[in-house]
């Protein structure tokens, strides 16, 4: 008897050449897995620069020998031709991915899909036709009430038989699982957290309280998502009764228009900042060198980088937005409603006090990460669930 399960990653969003971080918090869980069974991980996508039909590129990262599988795209006249010849080659190429799949574990045990539309056809069609069980982790926000993202019936019709045939769905928190069961998706459900690697993020070993508070904002600086001007705005009132602070807004988005905005508030580069795309381990640096993440988002599922800046020992002020409120009580954080800028102005006020007071813990902060969002624990969770499908088989 084998001593590891073999493990499959199927996933709609992937890290891939053409956009690097598509799904990381994906990639992440798979590398969780991958500490406790053997996984192998596929995903497939179209590149127009492809000059052959399918091109495949495999690579070893932590653990996981991963499948990227491009095919060339579609380009035909016809829309409903051209939809149909987008199906057979993602399909295709999804066969030529498991093939290869199949070669390096020579048994799977069990399909971890990621993401439920649309390469959850995949997951389906291979519990169908090869007799494997499959489970699905749900991270899009297009769910959430405050987002409901808009889907055609044949994607949502699929979306429904995807869902109720999975051996479980485990949503990242349960506010998203509570809107998965109000769309219909009637299956077991275990709620499993999103990853972090808290050997990389951990706390700063200096603990001196300095006399300016660094606040940062990590994102894809989206302000219709992560609500940039409200901050700004917010920043600017703040630094109308004080001084001893600067908010950094940092994200591989556009600052351009932020930047604007600032400007025209009189706060840029004096209280509120901006930086670039930066790399994991840049981020992990900014953070043990930060006192406080801020996060003022309209709607939101478990961000990572909230988890990552628990694991840094730095306290939270965010809003209530999906799964947030699950986890930042007084220890951790402070909390607003959402769009509700004097509430937020209050709760930056008093988290620097807070900070300056020597109140949070930041061992306290990384203890909470490593107990629940570490790759150690939350691989643990997967593993068992994936052992208690298989016993039922």
């Amino acid at each position: 008897m084998k001593n590891k399960l073999n493990i499959l990653f199927l996933s709609s969003w992937y890290p891939n050449r053409l956009i690097h971080t598509l799904g990381n918090f994906v990639q992440k869980h798979a590398e969780a897995v991958a500490v406790h069974a053997n996984v192998v991980a596929l995903f497939v996508c179209s590149d127009s620069n492809n000059k052959q039909k399918y091109e495949v590129v495999e690579s070893t990262l932590n653990g996981v020998f991963t499948i990227n599988v491009y095919y060339k795209k579609v380009t035909h006249s016809i829309p409903l031709f051209s939809q149909l010849q987008k199906a057979n080659r993602y399909f295709k190429a999804h066969l030529i991915g498991f093939k290869i799949a199949k070669q390096k574990l020579s048994e799977i045990d069990l399909v971890h899909h990621n993401i439920l539309y649309p390469a959850g056809v995949i997951a389906w069609y291979l519990k169908k036709f090869k007799g494997i069980s499959y489970i699905i982790t749900e991270n899009w926000t297009g769910y959430l009430p405050s987002k409901n993202t808009h889907r055609g019936w044949l994607e949502t019709m699929l979306s429904k038989k995807i869902a109720c045939n999975a051996s479980y769905i485990t949503p990242v928190s349960k506010d998203l699982q509570d809107a998965m069961k109000g769309h219909g998706f009637d299956t077991k459900y275990e709620i499993i957290y999103n990853v972090t690697d808290t050997n990389l993020f951990t706390p700063s070993k200096e603990n001196k309280i300095p006399e300016k508070i660094k606040i940062i904002h990590i994102s894809t600086l989206d302000d219709s998502h992560k609500n940039i001007s409200g901050m700004l705005r917010v920043c600017e009132k703040l630094s109308k009764q004080r001084n001893d602070f600067e908010i950094w807004f940092i994200g591989d988005g556009d600052t351009s228009p932020h930047i604007t905005t600032a400007k025209e508030l009189n706060i840029h580069n004096t209280f509120a900042f901006f930086d670039g795309t930066k790399t994991t381990s840049e981020v992990a640096e900014i953070m043990r060198n930060s006192h406080c993440f801020l996060l003022f988002s309209n709607y939101e599922n478990l961000p990572c980088v909230m988890v990552e800046a628990l694991a840094s020992g730095i306290p939270i002020v965010s809003s209530t937005a999906g799964g947030i409120p699950e986890h930042i009580t007084d220890n951790l954080g402070l909390l607003v409603k959402p769009l509700d800028e004097p509430a937020l102005l209050n709760a930056l006020n008093k988290a620097i006090n807070n900070i300056k007071a020597g109140k949070y813990s930041s061992a306290e902060l990384n203890n909470y990460a490593i107990n629940n969002f570490s790759y150690e624990k939350v691989g643990e969770k997967f593993v068992a669930l994936y052992e208690r499908i298989l016993a039922d088989k």
